[in-house]
């Protein structure tokens, strides 16, 4: 497990395979389950030491993204560096 702390290379590890993995879901590589290819968006947590993430993603979002620009959004939350809107 990770924490906001840990290494960005094992965080950036983290995000890169989520974010292959919706890709991948996407093109329809890998079968979702509960039918979520079915919904317009996809919910999933990402589990660390210190707190679990709940992400809701579009799949137009997903389809529109690169998989490095899914991996650096998913990294920016794991180390609590998100944009703040003011």
């Amino acid at each position: 497990m990770t924490t906001k702390h840990s290494s960005l290379r094992r965080l950036k590890a983290q995000a890169d395979e989520i974010a292959a993995t919706l890709k991948a879901i996407e093109r329809g590589e890998v079968k979702a389950k509960d039918g979520a290819r079915e919904r317009p968006s996809i919910t999933f947590g990402v589990g660390m030491d210190d707190k679990v993430l709940k992400v809701e993603m579009s799949w137009d979002t997903i389809r529109a993204t690169s998989e490095a620009g899914i991996s650096e959004y998913l990294l920016k939350h794991m180390r609590e560096q998100r944009a703040t809107v003011q």
